[in-house]
């Protein structure tokens, strides 16, 4: 579109938001705050029924695809769910057929592969793509083999079952707080180099990435260096299937799902840029990286000890399921708040079509007609301003 042509459209109906008093278009949306203008009072503010990132979803919402993958276009979410479905199916089958290697390499690669594929599909650091993510990959891999090295053996002799054993023992609690206290701590560390390292301030979710990324080359080479006993007892391994299972479970989904999703939430509060005066979203507290960090680090010590108390192969599975069901919750939230009360300059900028309900807007932290937060755009789907087709503009 010529800007000869953006003169041609017509002049936008505007109102003042009675949330934020800023003068927007007249839409469904605030274009400054994101509040829903069709509800009122809380409801409108909070708009826990539209999640920023997704508006077409609610923010309580089990949805493991558009938690993990902020970034992702609404196009997307299909493959990026289907491709965890084959790691699920995939990491059961090789659980129930006892097959070691394959079932080692499943719960190493599959996860933080499915991650590498999400960034080179956003590229959210605008074309220096490799630079970052090597280096919180790499970081992470050589913590996370250290940190196995080390605590592996803690660890095991804290599984060791005897008639004084106890969850309250030195060595349990050791194993069961400190080890994981430890390890997400050192998880933090790739993130943090790369936000010292980036010229310009990073955007919350770039912060999200960066954390999510460093934990999974953490976690990728602390499983390798942990699961490597199975790879020398044949190739078969000799064990029930519901204890394989279990194993798959942790390894292959819990821990590498928790501690990206956890350690993205500290790197998304560290980047946060807020607002000087609050929104009427209430919720500014959620967006605090101490509390990331504080939850964080009670996830991680609550699986640690679910591990010390050697319970039932079914429970295991549960409570890892029940873990990541919660840090799915809990990370929506807080996300959702580090987009509503992210700092913007709140102008009304030129036309484009929305990357997410394709109708045509001004350019704002906000799109007016759906509610998505420009910020939880990929930087190359914002930044494209479209001529529009005769749909596209249709309410």
């Amino acid at each position: 579109m010529t800007a000869a042509s953006y003169s041609d459209l017509p002049v936008l109906p505007t109102i003042d938001c009675p949330y934020c008093a800023a003068v927007v278009p007249d839409a469904g949306f605030c274009g400054a705050c994101g509040a829903h203008l069709v509800h009122e009072g809380f409801r409108g503010s909070q708009r826990l029924h539209s999640y920023a990132a997704f508006p077409d979803e609610p923010v309580i919402r089990l949805s493991q695809v558009s938690s993990l993958f902020p970034h992702l276009s609404h196009r997307a979410k299909a493959p990026f769910r289907a491709a965890l479905g084959v790691i699920i199916v995939l990491l059961v089958i090789f659980a129930v057929a006892g097959t070691a290697a394959p079932l080692a390499a499943v719960c190493a690669f599959g996860v933080p592969l499915l991650f590498i594929l999400y960034l080179f599909e956003v590229d959210p650091y605008e074309g220096s793509f490799l630079l970052p993510t090597g280096i919180c990959v790499l970081l992470g891999a050589g913590l996370g083999a250290g940190w196995a090295l080390i605590a592996g053996p803690h660890v095991d002799r804290a599984l060791q079952i005897s008639p004084l054993s106890s969850l309250t023992s030195g060595g349990a609690l050791v194993a069961a707080v400190v080890v994981p206290g430890v390890a997400q701590l050192l998880m933090c560390v790739p993130g943090t180099v790369v936000w010292l390292m980036q010229r310009k301030r990073m955007e919350s979710l770039d912060g999200f990435v960066a954390g999510a990324t460093g934990a999974l080359g953490f976690t990728f080479a602390a499983t390798i260096t942990l699961l490597s006993p199975w790879l020398g007892n044949g190739q078969l391994l000799h064990e029930p299937v519901a204890t394989s299972l279990a194993q798959a479970v942790f390894r292959g989904l819990s821990w590498p799902l928790i501690s990206a999703m956890a350690t993205g939430l500290i790197g998304a509060g560290v980047c946060v840029t807020l607002r000087q005066q609050p929104t009427a979203a209430r919720g500014r507290w959620l967006t605090s990286p101490e509390l990331a960090l504080l939850f964080a680090l009670v996830i991680q010590v609550g699986l640690g000890f679910a591990a010390q108390a050697v319970l039932p192969p079914v429970v295991v599975i549960l409570a890892n399921l029940a873990a990541i069901s919660i840090v799915i919750i809990v990370m929506r939230v807080i996300l959702h708040h580090v987009l509503l009360h992210g700092a913007r300059g709140v102008v009304i900028g030129l036309p484009r079509v929305c990357a997410q309900c394709s109708h045509l807007v001004p350019t704002m932290p906000f799109c007016p007609n759906c509610g998505v937060a420009d910020r939880a755009m990929a930087r190359h789907r914002r930044s494209s301003t479209q001529s529009p087709s005769p749909t596209l503009g249709a309410s």
